[in-house]
């Protein structure tokens, strides 16, 4: 019974009537997703952002939990009495008794010479074989008709190659550029630096193509010179990972400032958005600048990120409140690691602090929750 009554209030969020028609929601929700898109909002103020990101996440698990009813039996599209009265015929016939059913002439007749003729049958079984595993299947044609991806072959390997068969060649297909430092191929999905071709074979046609972008539903691959640069798995429908190479040796379980491409998938994983310079966990971000961390905005705490002092601080000797002329050090040992990172401004949720040649130059402490103290 809760079920039912979340499932209604997830239709109004969409602005739709409960029951609504799945067509009705697909396009509710892209319009308000479109609205509220965090992208929409990136020149906003924090608040806004905020509150934008809040409003299009309640939105997006609306339509997940929507969408997972419509395989349910009382989502079952509806047939109308007048469409099946077309189609079905006026007095059908009965059931047959049960017992095998009757074979016809041609059929009849095919099975006696069959039995008149039992030195036919290993000819006709060797025909059978050549066709199943000698006749050329055709190339899978994508809706690109630039780009063709060879099918797969389906010869079984024989008694003679059985050994080698074990090591298998990859397809052409499969042939990527090197990947980028530390994020190897991975069987099974693509990844940055794959082809066309790869992505093709991994995750099948796209929808639609809309330039150097290919799209899945709601979710997009993008392609720079042919190799994928980019992605946003908005769905989770991509087949899309990136795996690190070997840790030099055991590491924090955290990312900071200054931290790698590499160091960051150890921890958090495939990001759900790549863009440029910038990956997504859900609505956290990160900003890369030469393969190192430089900002962030962990708002709704996806990251695990910690910063800490340079120098650790004896309990001690830690200062209670911070103040204009602080160093980044003085700040995070008395309010802790910041909420977002852009640049010289550090946020602790609504609340700003903003350096200036390395020191403390103002705050906005709206909430008053910093431990600021005024010289």
């Amino acid at each position: 019974m809760g079920h039912d009554v979340q499932v209604e209030d997830d239709f109004r969020a969409l602005g739709l009537e409960p029951g609504a028609e799945p067509s009705e929601v697909k396009r509710a929700y892209r319009s308000l997703a479109k609205k509220w898109h965090p992208d929409r909002h990136r020149m906003d103020s924090y608040v806004a952002r905020a509150l934008a990101e809040k409003k299009f996440m309640e939105i997006d698990e609306a339509y997940r939990r929507i969408s997972r009813t419509w395989g349910t039996a009382s989502q079952k599209p509806h047939v109308s009495r007048s469409h099946s009265s077309r189609v079905r015929p006026a007095d059908p016939a009965p059931d047959p008794p049960p017992g095998p059913k009757p074979r016809s002439r041609s059929l009849s007749l095919f099975y006696s010479r069959l039995g008149t003729q039992r030195h036919a049958v290993p000819f006709l079984a060797a025909a059978m074989l050549v066709v199943l595993f000698f006749f050329p299947l055709t190339a899978y044609i994508s809706p690109d008709p630039r780009i063709r991806v060879p099918a797969l072959s389906p010869h079984p390997p024989s008694k003679k190659n059985q050994g080698a068969a074990k090591v298998k060649k990859p397809l052409p297909s499969e042939v990527m550029r090197p990947a980028p430092p530390g994020l190897p191929a991975v069987r099974g999905f693509f990844t940055l630096g794959s082809s066309h071709a790869k992505v093709l074979h991994i995750q099948g046609p796209p929808t639609r193509i809309q330039g150097s972008t290919w799209f899945y539903g709601v979710s997009a691959v993008h392609f720079n010179n042919g190799r994928v640069c980019g992605y946003n798995n908005f769905d989770g429908s991509l087949r899309v990972k990136l795996i690190p190479g070997s840790p030099a040796g055991p590491s924090p379980p955290f990312i900071t400032l200054g931290s790698s491409e590499q160091r960051v998938i150890e921890v958090q994983g495939t990001p759900t958005r790549i863009k440029q310079n910038c990956w997504y966990y859900g609505f956290a971000e990160l900003i890369f600048e030469n393969g190192l961390v430089v900002g962030y905005d962990n708002y709704f705490g996806n990251l695990k990120m910690l910063l800490l002092p340079s120098v650790p601080v004896a309990k001690g000797k830690r200062a209670l409140f911070f103040s204009k002329g602080s160093t980044p050090d003085d700040v995070l040992a008395v309010q802790g690691t910041p909420t977002a990172v852009h640049g010289n401004r550090w946020s602790y949720k609504f609340d700003y602090v903003f350096f200036h040649d390395g020191k403390v130059s103002g705050v906005v402490d709206a909430d008053g929750a910093l431990r600021f103290a005024v010289p």
